[in-house]
Formats: structure tokens, C-alpha cells, sequence
């Protein structure tokens, strides 16, 4: 059986070990699939996020298959399938990735770890081939991310929304921008120009995040495709200081809890979470609180398949 390292490749931990004893790498038929994209080469600042999904998955080893609320995770099929293998270019790989990533989604929720976010851009075309129909975006991050190019490359972390926008089934007017609070004067231009939503931290913390969650619920209402990426440093430094650009002023971890957990009746379909940097957290509070996200995102997708089961059962 093969083993992941931690960041430090000192320590590995079994497969069946990882994901709270959930993960199955054997089945077939996943609930859930988890790729991990270990790359930071496109960070505008600092880099360490490339180890971010080792460091996870070691920390998850770890933990019960319980959410906080006492709900049991054990029915959840999970399947790891480790960290793809780029070679020497990411970008490059691109298309790679995208066949990796439609033939995962096609059959099961699929998580991916990043990585810095520059990463998404080929899991975001890929869903955009898989998708029938058009998708909603939730975007959650300090940043705008809507850069055409930055310091010089179209695939900086500075441009992933704005790459996922040039795509058939994204578009300005199907995506919602969550926790913002660091404006670039391009993304700002762009915004007000396509007229995207925007609920920035200070609203966020001004209404208070189960307000949000229910304009979010909402404004997809009638979506059949809602992706979630989620970038850990829209959370607040004091929660989340392990990552290229900590800004200050954001979101809770209890925040994002409970935002996650508002989408219950949304057809989240697949999500990422990206710029986990463990080189530069401290006593892994950066890991440990996207563990307890990705847990949540679990949570969806459990209550989701029993939700079908009892359906099936009438």
C-alpha cells in the first residue's frame, strides 16, 4: 500500500489511513474524489503552498469521521487519488489535468488541493467541457483574482476568475465574490464593469454570514451546476496565517463553517481549496482549518447521498 509524506518527508501515512480512515482508493464508485495539484510556481509573493495537500492529508489522518455537529461521515466513499504529476511545466500539463479532472467529475463530487490558485484554471475548463449547462461560481477570497495578466503571465494566482470567465459555462452574471477585501484597480474596473456581485468582508461582517449564505442560496436557485472554490486566505490571518498573502480583515473559520453548511440546497457539484502554505503557518493552524472545511464540504455531499437514498426508498 502506498503512503503520502508530509511536508517535511519525514513522516508518510498509510492511504487507508487519510480522510478520517475514509478514504477507499481500491473502489469504483466514489462519493467523493480528491486530487491533489501540488504546484506554486505562479505565486505573485510567497510561495509554500505546493505543500499544502501533503500536510492535509497527513493532518487528516488524524481526525474522526464526525462533523462538529455529531454527524457520523462514515457512509461517504472517498477516493485519494494522490497529486497528479506534471513533469516540468504546469502549464504545459494543462490539458492533462483537465482530462484527469472531467473524468473524475463525471462520476463523483471531486475536491482539489492546491497548490497555489493559479491551479484551478485547467479544473474550471474542464468543468466547463463536462457541464450541460451554465455553472455558478462562488468565489470565496481576499482577492479579486480577475488580473488579465500579472508580472508578466496570463496563468498568475492573480488570474484564475478572470480565466474561468472566458469559459462558455462561467460568466460575470452567474458569480458571486465572497469575503473580498483586497482590491486590485483592474479587478475593480472589471467588476463594476460587468456588474458582478460582490459581498465583501465588511458586509460580511456587517450583516452577518447567514444573511449572506441566504442571498447565496437565492441567487442559484435555479441553477442545476454551483461550483465553490475557496482560496484559505479569505479567512482572517488570525486564523489562517499560513499562506502567500495573509490580509487582514477577513472571514472566520466559524464563518466559512457556516457558510459551507447553508448550501445544502444548492447543487454544489465539485470545489477547491487552494494556497495552504505549511512552510509558513504555525503549529499547522492554517492545515488544520482547511481540514475542518473540506470536512464540511463532506457534510454536503453526505446529506446530499442520503437525501437521494431516502428518496429511492419512497
Amino acid at each position: 500500500m502506498s503512503s503520502f509524506k508530509s511536508n517535511t518527508g519525514q513522516n508518510t501515512t498509510p492511504e487507508n489511513k487519510i480522510w478520517a480512515g475514509l478514504n477507499h482508493p481500491e473502489t469504483d464508485a466514489p462519493d467523493i474524489s480528491i486530487l491533489g495539484l501540488a504546484y506554486d510556481g505562479a505565486a505573485c509573493f510567497r510561495s509554500g503552498a505546493a505543500s499544502g495537500p501533503d500536510q492535509i492529508r497527513l493532518l487528516s489522518s488524524e481526525i474522526p469521521p464526525v462533523l462538529g455537529t455529531g454527524e457520523y461521515l462514515s457512509p461517504l466513499m472517498i477516493r485519494d487519488q494522490g497529486n497528479f504529476e506534471y513533469g516540468i511545466s504546469f502549464v504545459d500539463a494543462h490539458p492533462d489535468i483537465e482530462k484527469e479532472v472531467r473524468l473524475s467529475c463525471a462520476s463523483s463530487f471531486l475536491l482539489t488541493l492546491g497548490g497555489d490558485h493559479s491551479v484551478v484554471i485547467p479544473v474550471h475548463k474542464a468543468y466547463n467541457k463536462q457541464a450541460g449547462e451554465d455553472i455558478g461560481l462562488i468565489f470565496i477570497d481576499a482577492h479579486t483574482d480577475l488580473s488579465d495578466s500579472f508580472q508578466g503571465s496570463k496563468y498568475s494566482n492573480a488570474c484564475p476568475l478572470r480565466r474561468a470567465l472566458e469559459c462558455e459555462r462561467f460568466s460575470p452574471e452567474n458569480t458571486l465574490l465572497i469575503g473580498t477585501r483586497c482590491f486590485e484597480p483592474e479587478g475593480l474596473r472589471f467588476i463594476e464593469k460587468h456588474q458582478i456581485k460582490v459581498f465583501p468582508a465588511h458586509e460580511v461582517a456587517r450583516l452577518g454570514i447567514s444573511a449572506i449564505a441566504q442571498e447565496i442560496c437565492h441567487f442559484f436557485s435555479h441553477f442545476s451546476n454551483v461550483y465553490l472554490s475557496i482560496d484559505i486566505d479569505v479567512l482572517d490571518p488570525a486564523f489562517a496565517p499560513g499562506t502567500g498573502i495573509p490580509d487582514a480583515g477577513g472571514l472566520s473559520t466559524r464563518d466559512l463553517i457556516t457558510l459551507i453548511r447553508s448550501l445544502d440546497a444548492l447543487p454544489v457539484v465539485g470545489a477547491d481549496l487552494v494556497e495552504v502554505a505549511p512552510p509558513l503557518d504555525v503549529s499547522d493552524i492554517t492545515s488544520f482549518a482547511a481540514l475542518r472545511i473540506i470536512t464540511e464540504l463532506f457534510g454536503l455531499v453526505l446529506r446530499r447521498k442520503q437525501r437521494k437514498e431516502r428518496t429511492t426508498l419512497l
